[in-house]
């Protein structure tokens, strides 16, 4: 009768102390905020460079088609920087190192 308490004491103790490892403490982690990308990265781009009319001459041609290439570079980059700005964001809110 003394072994079966012994035993039962021990099985009781094997079981409380499983229930207190397998529980887990509560996080006082603040919940990832989500931060807005800078305003100048969101900004439309430049539509296409409006051709004047009548006759263009060869110094207006070139004029007018390094505008518009610097307003598509400049595009370009803005939208790499936004993508880039999403993407380390959510990696930041899966916990991944980027």
């Amino acid at each position: 009768m003394k072994r079966t308490l012994t035993l039962i004491a021990i099985a009781f103790a094997c079981l409380a102390m499983q229930g207190c490892v397998s529980t887990r403490s509560i996080s006082t982690a603040l919940p990832p905020a989500l931060v807005e990308p800078a305003r100048e990265t969101v900004a439309a781009c430049l539509g296409p460079v409006r051709l004047p009319k009548g006759v263009l001459t060869q110094r207006n041609v070139e004029r007018l088609w390094i505008s518009d290439r610097k307003a598509l570079i400049m595009c370009a980059k803005r939208h790499a920087a936004l993508r880039d700005f999403y993407a380390q964001r959510d990696a930041e809110l899966r916990g991944v190192k980027k």
